[in-house]
């Protein structure tokens, strides 16, 4: 049974360290308070007995929050993959916080109308449906806490097609996805931009994007365009959109770390003025990833920058000038607000003006901080795909250092350097 209360605080505690709690609590309580009372004690000091339905998009698996009935959706047919019929209806409940959509299935949605009624206000336990904006309600009961907000739903913007100018900013490598009746394709997931912001951009068919790189500039005719999480957007390619090469770069808005206000979708600059280590965690399949956090400063505020999975491992710097792209705000645990830099979002770390254009041949070492090349005189960290121990002549902007590569080309052996770097090596040691 308390496994559903672990569930409401599991991001925040271990299951073991759980278990150790509520037996503190029963002996606290002088064992009169059975396991699920003592559970219940723990998931309140951690304050998750309730939240407001702007924490609904934690980690945690599951949340228990109250929520006033604002509309009720008509209930619709579907067909499922396996030739059967389905029925799906939303019950869209708010707080003073926000509104969140609990979706119902089959019989649970076909009686929703006789269920609720608006105005009413329930408890409910739940977790994430296909998407953070939905709730999956396990368990739900009507209550009589009173919660004052405002009674119109929040307007969804329909799915539109559009003809736009995007600028490509990440694209990440192709995966494979099961469709509805069974067979298996593959997308692309990545990060666009234009004059009006940034959007998640979803490709149904790797194939249109051949030949098309981060930086680039495409003209997409009949790409569908719809609201995405956090205030976002995302825009889509299928078959319906024409892909082409676009003359000029689309110029991206930014907003300034002081105008960032929680839950929006925002790219920023700034510096790094603290960078943490990196820390591994387990995630709740078993497989292991990493979370830093770090602190960005662009001269108007200094905010905490939260950095997930494979991103945080990445060699960062103090005073590495960076932007991000399509990167989601929120209110963190200390109150402050803070990005939190997940897969959808897009680091780039980029030259400033104290930069200065150099040619360096090397030899590419892999160290602790990250690659670098060395030419037995000089070593700056860079970013490649390249091995450790290739030779390499590379061109580009040195800053600080970082040597931000423009031109990369193998080095052919040349005994006359190697023995002049031996004389220059020799000479430092004495």
């Amino acid at each position: 049974m308390v496994r559903y209360h672990y569930a409401l605080v599991d991001d925040l505690i271990s299951r073991e360290e759980f278990d150790k709690r509520i037996e503190q609590k029963i002996n606290d309580c002088g064992n009169l308070a059975d396991e699920v009372a003592a559970a219940l004690l723990v998931v309140r000091d951690l304050d998750r007995s309730h939240v407001k339905i702007s924490k609904l998009r934690g980690k945690s698996s599951l949340f228990c929050f109250y929520g006033k009935v604002i509309a009720l959706s008509e209930v619709k047919e579907f067909d499922r993959a396996d030739g059967n019929k389905g029925l799906v209806a939303r019950l869209t409940v708010a707080d003073e916080t926000g509104q969140s959509d609990l979706v119902f299935w089959d019989e649970q949605a076909a009686s929703i109308k006789e269920s609720f009624e608006i105005g009413e206000v329930i408890e409910v336990i739940g977790r994430h449906g296909k998407n953070i904006k939905e709730i999956l309600p396990l368990n739900l009961r009507k209550t009589h806490v009173e919660i004052d907000c405002a009674m119109n739903p929040k307007e969804v913007r329909q799915p539109q097609r559009k003809d736009i100018c995007l600028m490509i900013i990440n694209l990440q490598p192709s995966r494979a996805f099961t469709r509805r009746d069974g067979t298996v394709g593959e997308m692309i997931v990545g990060v666009v931009g234009d004059a009006s912001g940034t959007a998640k951009l979803l490709c149904w068919d790797p194939v249109m994007l051949i030949g098309y790189t981060p930086g680039m500039a495409i003209n997409a005719t009949g790409i569908l365009e719809k609201e995405g999480d956090f205030g976002g957007r995302e825009v889509v390619i299928d078959e319906n959109t024409i892909i082409t090469p676009a003359e000029t770069r689309p110029q991206i808005p930014k907003t300034s770390l002081s105008d960032v206000l929680p839950e929006q979708t925002v790219t920023v600059s700034g510096k790094i003025v603290q960078a943490s280590p990196p820390r591994p965690f387990t995630r709740r399949d078993g497989t292991t990833s990493w979370v830093r956090n770090v602190r960005i400063s662009d001269g108007t505020q200094e905010l905490p920058l939260v950095i997930w999975d494979d991103e945080a491992i990445r060699p960062l710097l103090t005073t590495d000038s960076i932007i991000i792209y399509h990167v989601p705000s929120r209110i963190g645990r200390t109150g402050e607000i803070e990005l939190s830099l997940g897969r959808g979002s897009c680091l780039l770390i980029v030259p400033d003006n104290s930069g200065e254009r150099t040619t360096i041949c090397g030899t590419i070492i892999q160290t602790p901080d990250g690659k670098v090349i060395d030419n037995g005189v000089q070593s700056f960290l860079i970013e490649c795909k390249e091995c450790h121990g290739i030779d390499l002549t590379i061109s580009g902007i040195a800053c600080g250092r970082r040597l931000f590569q423009e031109d990369c080309k193998q080095s052919e052996f040349n005994s006359q350097d190697l023995r002049t770097n031996l004389s220059t090596f020799i000479e430092n040691l004495s």
